[in-house]
């Protein structure tokens, strides 16, 4: 991170079943924290509809199914850890449909 490599990563840490955002690792955000990088949240509407989670490649085309929302960057620093990751999962449930936003969005 420190010589301008970006990473990406999904904190959920695999597909979810329900089609629904999961809760989140840590790792992403302590490497982010500890180099003090900022991170760029991603909402992926409709990824579940082309490629479910028991399906090993896209089973259909994602023209007009799938959209992708770039989120403004979220700096790490002055926040801890876990301000850092809440902050990034309130953004990509913002830009999420309500069909895939989390039942209890505080269940993390």
């Amino acid at each position: 991170l420190d010589d301008g490599v970006n990473l990406c990563t999904f904190p959920e840490g695999t597909r979810s079943r329900s089609g629904r955002l999961m809760p989140f690792k840590n790792g992403a955000f302590k490497m982010a924290h500890k180099a003090g990088k900022p991170v760029i949240p991603i909402s992926i509407c409709g990824a579940a509809k082309v490629m479910p989670s028991y399906w090993l490649f896209p089973m259909k085309p994602s023209y007009n199914v799938c959209k992708v929302v770039v989120h403004e960057p979220i700096e790490s620093e002055g926040k801890t850890e876990q301000e850092l990751a809440d902050a990034v999962r309130d953004a990509i449930i913002e830009g999420l449909p309500e069909e895939q936003r989390p039942l209890l969005t505080t269940d993390q």
